[in-house]
This record gives C-alpha cells, structure tokens and sequence, in this order.
C-alpha cells in the first residue's frame, strides 16, 4: 500500500478527511462617502468592471479537427469552417484532438498538426514500437522507452517500459526498473503501488479518470481517481473491476456484492456475481447472474431485459444492446429505452451523447438527448465517421461532405 503527496496533499484517502482553508480577502475595506448617490456609482461600476472581466478570461473551447483523406489522396483536415492540407500522403492513421491532428505518416514517423498554427510537427523520427492515443492524452514506446506529447513537442516519461495504458486524463505504466505500477495524471507522475519483483504483466484496469489494481500481497482492491488512492475492498481473494469516467464497477468478494460507485457515490448493484459488465462516462452496464441487462448512472438500477442480449455496448454516455433483434439506447439525458431504428443500422458510432448511423436507405441520421437527427438529404452513403461533433463522408455525387451543428461544407 503507498500513500504519497500530490500538490501538498495526503493523496491517499480511507475515511474520507479533508479540509478546508478560507482565504482572507485584502479588498475588505470600507468607504466613506459623504453622498449615497456616489456609492451606488461605486458600486455599479464594480459590479459592471466584474463583469468585463469574467467575460474577457471565459475561455473558448475548441472543436474536434476533423481529417480526411481527399479524393486525390492527401491528408486533409477541416477546422474553423476551412478546409487545410496537411501532407501530400495518406498517413497510415491519424486520430483527431481538439483543434489537432496526431498522424503516423507514410514512413512511419509521429507527426503533430495544430490547426492554429497550421504547421505539422515530426514529434518522433523513427517508427515507434507501440502507439496509445485516448482523446488529447497520447503515448508511445519505442523500445522501452515511453513517450508522451507536451504543448505539441515529445516529452520522455521513463525508462525501462514493459507495458502502459492511456485514457483521456491518464497514462499508467510498469516502471520495471523501480519495480512500481506508476500514473501520469496532470503532468506529475505518482506511484501506486509496489510490485514484486517476480511480477511480469501486473493487472490494473483503467477508465476516463480512474484505476483500479489488484495487490496480491494485501490482498486488496485499489481505486485511484482525480489523485486519490482508497481501498476499495481488503481480505479479497480476487479483484474484479470495470472501470470508466468517474464511475468504476467492483465485486467485493468479502461482502459477496456487485458495487458502483460514482464519484463517491457507493450503491450495491447486485447480490450475485455479474457475467459481464462495461462502463462509460458516467454509466455502467451489466448482465447480472440472473442475465438481465441492467443499467446504473448513479441513481436507480434499472431492468432492461429479462433474458441475456444477444450483445451490448457501453460507449462515452450512451448503453446500447440488441433486443429482439432490434437495436435500442438508453443514455444521453434519458434512462428510458428507445429503439434507434426499425431495421438494424450496418453501422453507427457514439460520440460523448450523440449516436449517428446509416437507416435503411443509408440516409445519416442520429440521436440526442431523445431528439432524432438528420445529417443532410442524401441518401445511398458508403460510409461514414464520427468526430466530436462533426460527421465526414464521401457524397455519392463525389464531394467529401462535413456536416456540422446543421451545416453542411463540400470539399
């Protein structure tokens, strides 16, 4: 078990204490005036000075860059309503960031493309062993050296990598020099636990923000999330977890009891071991011993069905399961199920709360929040992907096609 200090706080927490500091003000200062007429002025003008300022330092969030292969064969990208070529070859994968695009490109080398700046970057000359990329977070090995990305510009984390992980706000890796499970989680990297020297492939499982491992030696179940280490159940002979953003799902064995917990918020979901179950962004999904499809986002559990599905998804906010050969959702605002189509879509893809697919007639259309959606008029698609908010497909008339919050760009 460790206990270490991050940001000049005890990271490991058991029962739950914590504290607080209050901060005195030093514009505490009272004013005299001989008219109230000149204080209301005072104070209109503060308040209105306040207000300047909290508009003025909102920060502006980003769009997903959206990329593509065009139909002469470059790399393209679309960001702040213009298209941009990025290389004069097709990579051989890209995945997009907020307001970037991280590639592989022909040769192999690691590239990093600001859609600011306009200009790509080669991150790393060689081809690497191993590539991870969740979100903005990425991570490569090349021998067992493992990489991250920073302000765009490679970044060594250590040396000696058998094997890492990455999600959206951390990476995890094996540091077999120190013999230690470490996490990379805002730029500091913190230990988790120590490992025994005969421990090849130690086990951990990891979500959107959250950790959960197995010490065999104390026989304990370990949670780490937003820089906090607690206990999720000790005296367990196994450790069984499923983890996702902000939510985990975790069999106590002492307790013989199937247990979410959301954020803090600890609820016991089942009273027999789960066949399988998923997380997401603040969801969990299990088929129980019973094989009813359940579903928990902090509330109520609820029954969806009273037979195991022929198969289920847990995707960023959305669950989504086949039942009676139809496929339905639950999520994005709503815990009641809706069927997504009267025919099994070919394809579809989730994207935080929006599921898009392709209908029988191969039209885009999607879901939010129990609202559906129409991607354009055209019908006889191929295929299509999912970026953020944005949808790109190649038209049937020829043009490669964006749409995006009911906009349509043609390139």
């Amino acid at each position: 078990m460790t206990v270490f200090v991050s940001q000049n706080k005890v990271a490991f927490e058991e029962a739950g204490n914590g504290g607080s500091k209050e901060f005195a003000s030093t514009c505490n200062r009272q004013f005299n005036f001989r008219s109230g007429r000149i204080l209301q002025q005072f104070i209109l003008l503060y308040f209105l000075l306040l207000l300047l300022s909290t508009v003025i330092i909102t920060p502006v969030h980003g769009q997903m860059a959206v990329p593509f292969i065009s139909n002469v064969e470059r790399l393209m990208v679309f960001g702040e309503k213009r298209f941009k070529e990025v290389d004069v070859r097709p990579p051989q994968r890209f995945w997009p960031m907020d307001r970037a695009l991280f590639f592989q490109d022909h040769s192999g080398q690691l590239v990093y493309y600001s859609v600011d700046g306009g200009q790509a970057r080669i991150v790393e000359p060689h081809e690497p062993d191993t590539i991870q990329v969740a979100g903005d977070r990425v991570a490569w090995l090349r021998g067992d050296t493992l990489k991250t990305l920073r302000s765009g510009r490679a970044h060594v984390l250590a040396t000696a990598v058998p094997r890492f992980t990455v999600t959206d706000s951390l990476i995890v890796y094996h540091d077999s020099l120190e013999h230690e499970l470490m996490v990379v989680w805002r730029g500091q990297r913190l230990p988790l636990a120590k490992l025994e020297q005969a421990s090849q492939r130690p086990q951990w499982t990891q979500g959107g923000n959250t950790v959960t491992f197995y010490d065999r030696s104390a026989r304990s179940l370990y949670l780490f999330r937003n820089g906090v280490l607690k206990v999720l159940s000790d005296s367990s002979d196994v450790g069984i977890a499923v983890n996702g953003t902000d939510v985990v799902g975790y069999w106590n064995d002492v307790r013989d009891e199937f247990i979410g917990d959301l954020n803090g918020k600890v609820e016991r979901l089942a009273g027999l071991k789960p066949v399988s179950a998923q997380a997401g962004d603040g969801v969990l999904a299990f088929v129980d011993g019973t094989l009813k499809l359940k579903y928990w986002a902090g509330s109520a559990v609820i029954t969806l069905t009273d037979t195991m599905p022929t198969k289920y998804w847990v995707k960023d906010k959305v669950l989504l399961y086949l039942d009676g050969g139809l496929l339905k959702m639950v999520g994005s605002g709503s815990d009641v199920p809706l069927t997504v189509a009267d025919v099994l879509p070919e394809k579809w893809q989730v994207s935080g709360d929006l599921l898009v697919y392709l209908d029988e007639n191969r039209e885009l259309r999607g879901l939010r929040n129990g609202k559906r959606i129409k991607f354009g008029s055209e019908a006889a698609i191929a295929n299509f992907e999912l970026y953020g908010d944005a949808v790109v497909y190649k038209s049937p008339t020829g043009p490669i096609t964006v749409v995006r919050q009911g906009k349509s760009y043609l390139y």
